[in-house]
């Protein structure tokens, strides 16, 4: 993963991809500075995963669960 800011001087942009790049296809996705996540925001993204994963190991550490997946 590459992770880049610019300040485009003009609506064209041209990359530059490391050779391991090269016939992949890579998604670019860009937006400004003031439209990103605030950091704070994130983080309660970070939190409500924990949050959830408690209670939804209930449901996925059983037996069953484990006999359904083994075979993936």
């Amino acid at each position: 993963m590459i992770k880049t800011m610019i300040t485009p001087e003009n609506t064209r942009v041209s990359l530059v991809v490391p050779a391991s790049f090269v016939g992949k296809q890579v998604e670019i996705i860009a937006f400004t500075v003031e439209e990103s996540v605030d950091e704070s925001v994130e983080q309660n993204y970070i939190l409500t995963h924990y949050a959830s994963q408690k209670y939804l190991e209930k449901d996925w550490l059983t037996d069953e669960e484990d006999e359904a997946w083994q075979n993936l």
